[in-house]
């Protein structure tokens, strides 16, 4: 082998040899993750299921160092072929061996000293062979950054994790919208997308200072999307998923019960709705299943939450950050916000109201899932502050005149183009000197619902954000699920209609702001589970429709597995369409089960089903016209729906 090769035995990875120095990170009665040194410097993180014997995943760094070709041998005779579900499959001859599989291709990274990854690019094969005795693969490896792998060791013998990998169901490779980073999910390979070295990821960077963080609302979403494909299928490989993304999210727990992301600074701020993912990720967890190690860092993860508050006029408040505790942190991180002391807050609260109602609806989840009340005077206090702050109607006649303004900023260009003169020179001056100077008016007359039905994010920043929209609709209808008296029928419906009823969808799609379109369907999923109005169908059916043309991907609740609003021993499998190019959402409010069929393309579609489907559904068209009982419709209409019930 040439000098500037070194080997590395894949099958060395999956069985430590005598005497190694192994740190175990994690253990349940399910699930063990272990780490060590291999191959010199190189470090491999391994997680065992003690309950599928010869399951095991590795994933290998190689440091940076020295320039090499990176030779990884398998012993053995195998054939090498592309796996259905995503990535490669290696295939002993011997039919009892272990198979391997390998989700993505070797990666090339960039790492600093805070785990962030500031770099990436592929590593593509610089050599590769295949014959009766091993199967090689080099790989070009520079000087300047880490080489980052993952493999997986499936069991000998028939094995029904290798069938699942190969013969995957339509529904399992739809794209799935990722709450986090706002790309998408498609199929099983593409954890390990977001999942690298045993640290969840979101899978964009940061915009200023252009690195990746973890993100525990991103494990969330990957959660919810592999329960319910795992619900869906009934394929066990995706419980070894959810496992995985759980106990990674757990060991990177700090002692205090949180989580550090540095997303804006080196000082390794905690973001709370991120640490909110992943209480939320606990409570769904250990709702499916009592685990003694998920209980624990739940009551760490939900006490680390409640202590993170301001106390204002109006009742208590939960931070949005954890800079916010410390003004000249806050003021040395670059954050733009403005301190003040409106409605008794501390300088530097941002009162950013998405953040506030999440972890409003985490502590009250906490109760739902321990029966513990530990926390239910800061849910109270909070909620009476919620509503004194959502009911401030201040100032009325300025806030319509200057959101009529505001509204124009947020017309299309192609409309705005056919727009007279003078309303095309009012919506210029809007956009140059009314939205930078906003916050002025926020802090003189403190109001949250503005006329039009516009929900503001916050009052103490000086930037004017209309793509929270639809995240503050989400949130609030989470919030009034759980507390119906609090009464906030009127606040929604206002803003809904501020983004169905007006060009803010077409705004959206033009600028393709994938974060606001995303969350409007996350949105309506939570409208659809908690009120039966045909309108809020009709929004999705129109929204799932915008998504495809924009490759956006469906949110994992739309597969019907999300546990605050559908309980668990109500979820029903998600049906699977013989045609890809159908969507589904599946929803359930109160006793009744539904499924959305969208079809997004030009033709008509035939409707059958490879999975999943129910026989005793009743269908409704588009047009609202129901199909008579019995009968199950042949087809879908090219840019149109059909809602199946019972």
């Amino acid at each position: 082998m040439p000098s500037n090769h070194k080997l590395y035995e894949l099958g060395d990875l999956f069985e430590p040899p005598e005497g190694a120095e192994i740190r175990q990170v994690l253990q349940t009665d399910l699930f063990e993750r272990t780490e060590r040194s291999v191959f010199g410097a190189a470090t491999l993180v391994s997680d065992k299921f003690a309950d599928v014997d010869g399951a095991c995943c590795c994933f290998l760094r190689l440091p940076r160092g020295e320039a090499h070709i990176a030779r990884f041998v398998l012993l053995g005779a195998y054939s090498v072929e592309s796996c259905p579900s995503g990535g490669w499959l290696i295939k002993s001859m011997d039919a009892a061996a272990a198979a391997y599989w390998i989700p993505q291709a070797p990666v090339m990274r960039g790492i600093d000293l805070h785990r962030r990854i500031t770099s990436e690019r592929a590593a593509p094969p610089v050599g590769f062979k295949v014959s009766p005795a091993e199967v090689t693969v080099d790989i070009e490896v520079p000087e300047d950054s880490h080489l980052d792998c993952a493999f997986w060791r499936l069991p000998a013998g028939p094995c029904e994790l290798l069938a699942g990998l190969e013969r995957p169901l339509v529904l399992e490779r739809q794209p799935v919208f990722m709450w986090g980073s706002h790309t998408v999910l498609r199929g099983p390979a593409d954890v390990y997308v977001y999942l690298v070295h045993g640290q969840v990821y979101e899978n964009r960077y940061e915009w200023r200072y252009h690195w990746k963080i973890c993100a525990e609302n991103e494990a969330y979403s990957l959660y919810l999307a592999l329960h319910g494909l795992e619900l869906a299928t009934g394929k066990r490989f995706y419980g070894l998923l959810k496992r995985q993304v759980l106990f990674s999210v757990i060991s990177r727990q700090s002692e205090d019960g949180g989580w550090r992301h540095g997303e804006w600074s080196d000082f390794m701020e905690s973001h709370y709705r991120m640490h909110n993912g992943a209480v939320l990720l606990l409570e769904a967890a250990l709702e499916e299943r009592p685990d003694g190690a998920v209980r624990g860092a739940l009551e760490r993860a939900a006490a680390f939450t409640s202590r993170h508050t301001d106390r204002l006029s109006l009742g208590l408040w939960f931070l949005h950050d954890s800079l916010e505790e410390d003004i000249d942190l806050l003021r040395k991180s670059g954050s733009r916000l403005i301190p003040s002391r409106v409605l008794g807050k501390s300088p530097a609260t941002k009162l950013i109201l998405n953040t506030h109602l999440d972890a409003i609806v985490v502590l009250d989840r906490y109760r739902e899932v321990t029966g513990e009340n530990r926390y239910v005077e800061h849910v109270e206090s909070a909620r009476a502050a919620t509503r004194a702050l959502l009911a401030l109607r201040p100032a009325e006649t300025l806030y319509r005149l200057v959101y009529r303004a505001v509204r124009l900023t947020l017309v299309p260009e192609a409309e705005a183009k056919r727009m007279p003169l003078a309303l095309r020179a009012v919506r210029r001056a809007a956009r140059e000197y009314l939205l930078p100077r906003l916050h002025k008016i926020k802090r003189r007359f403190p109001r949250m619902v503005m006329p039009g039905g516009l929900i503001e994010r916050h009052l103490s920043m000086p930037h004017f954000d209309v793509n929270y929209q639809t995240v503050n609709l989400m949130d609030l209808v989470r919030l009034w699920r759980r507390f119906p008296a609090d009464g906030y029928r009127g606040i929604v419906a206002g803003a809904v209609r501020s983004v169905a009823d007006t060009s803010l969808l077409k705004y959206w799609i033009e600028s393709r702001q994938r974060q606001a379109l995303g969350y409007w369907l996350e949105a309506l999923y939570h409208l659809c589970t908690f009120d039966p109005a045909a309108e809020y169908r009709r929004y999705m059916a129109e929204a799932m429709l915008i998504a495809e043309d924009l490759s956006l991907g469906l949110p994992p609740s739309l597969l019907g597995a999300n546990p605050e609003a559908v309980r668990p021993r109500q979820q029903i499998p998600c049906p699977s369409p013989t045609d890809a190019r159908l969507r589904i959402a599946s929803l359930r409010c109160g006793g009744t089960q539904e499924f959305l069929v969208v079809n997004a393309s030009a033709t008509e579609i035939g409707l059958a089903w490879e999975a999943g489907a129910s026989p005793a559904l009743t269908w409704t068209m588009a047009n609202g016209q129901p199909i008579p009982t019995g009968i199950s419709p042949s087809s879908v209409p090219p840019r149109s729906w059909l809602l199946g019930k019972r």
